[in-house]
């Protein structure tokens, strides 16, 4: 009998990672420990649908909860820009006055772990606490921009060159990003009647152009807790193909399960699939040199590790001279690499290799 029980967590709206893993464990028997999963829903405590669960040790895998989000975070008419403050306590709260709480109390007798603890699950989605972590754990990030001035903004900008990104601090997918370089404003919130509009869909954030739309850069820079200023890092551009991209490193406690690299054209503003982005296959790395890959592995796990979590996506950018890397996200929800990303990695099989060979106890 086995003596470990793993309990995945999610909602079947999650096609991108949740069902892929489930469909994985179907035909990926483990083997040292049974397997269950369950619905978010089943935690509320009015239902406490949660499965019984015999072995002594639960390993508990959470998955992003689409469901409550879309219903009590990113619903429509929420107030505010996207990405703001309320977006993470909300969200916060959840992971640690409902989840944590809830799944303790069910199974309150026995040895609970987690692969990413609810009580740290949810900071990467605070970009200005992630930025400030991971630099003073040594680890290279994007210099940021403190100054909410307008002024100041555009004086760096158009007098010392420097080129810019605004983002939502509690944002995610490429969503609410703002670029501003001399001569090149780039946004793909909307702007109307003096008033950034927001959408609650994840398609269709699309870029358009804003240069020097005062306006527009007021009113982002009025919400001054919502964001977070970084100065652009000059990426490499790939001499065979003349594309951007960076790299998300898949990590699993202290190992690298898989280097994914994403381009998109050269004069993109990121490479996010959602905003064009194309998954690129591993001959794609031999545009890297060794040394660099070798550093920008490390310094993924180091960031899982610093970040308190056993699973996450980590995004790095390599400089335009290929000498020094940045992390630039932290995903503690990554999306799994798929078919029509033209990558034939199988996470969820790699995913559950680790789990069963990791020494739980």
């Amino acid at each position: 009998m086995a003596k470990k029980t793993l309990l995945v967590i999610g909602n079947k709206k999650d096609w991108d990672s949740f069902e892929k893993f489930l469909k994985e464990i179907q035909s990926h028997p483990l083997k040292t420990m049974n397997v269950q999963w369950a619905n978010y829903d089943a935690i509320k405590p009015e239902i406490k649908l949660l499965p019984n669960i015999d072995t002594k040790m639960i390993i508990v895998f959470l998955f992003f909860p689409f469901d409550y989000w879309d219903c009590n975070i990113e619903r429509k008419g929420y107030s505010g820009i996207y990405g703001n403050e309320n977006f993470y306590s909300i969200f916060k709260s959840f992971w640690e006055g409902k989840i944590y709480k809830q799944i303790g109390e069910f199974y309150k007798d026995k040895d609970i772990r987690y692969i990413n603890s609810p009580i740290h699950i949810h900071v990467d989605r605070d970009k200005i606490l992630t930025s400030e972590t991971l630099k003073n754990a040594g680890i290279p990030v994007p210099p940021m921009v403190y100054s909410r001035d307008f002024e100041k903004i555009l004086e760096l900008v158009n007098e010392q060159g420097k080129k810019l990104y605004i983002k939502p601090r509690y944002g995610s997918m490429g969503k609410g990003i703002t670029y501003l370089e001399k001569g090149r404003w780039k946004t793909n919130f909307r702007f109307k009647r003096g008033k950034i509009v927001s959408d609650i869909s994840d398609h269709g954030w699309t870029f358009v152009d804003i240069t020097d739309n005062h306006d527009f850069l007021k009113e982002l820079l009025s919400h001054k807790k919502d964001i977070i200023i970084e100065e652009a890092i000059d990426s490499y551009i790939t001499e065979k193909l003349g594309m951007k991209f960076d790299l998300r490193l898949y990590v699993f406690r202290d190992r690298v399960l898989y280097t994914y690299p994403r381009a998109n054209k050269s004069d993109a503003v990121t490479t996010n699939i959602s905003q064009g982005g194309q998954g690129m296959q591993q001959d794609f790395l031999e545009n890297i040199p060794p040394r660099l890959l070798k550093k920008a592995k490390k310094m993924a796990v180091e960031t899982v590790k610093t970040m308190h979590l056993g699973f996450s996506g980590v995004d790095i950018i390599l400089d335009k001279n290929l000498k020094d890397a940045y992390v630039i996200e932290l995903n503690a929800f990554p999306g799994f690499p798929g078919v029509k990303t033209g990558v034939k990695f199988n996470l969820s099989e790699k995913i559950l290799d680790e789990i069963d060979r990791t020494k739980w106890s």
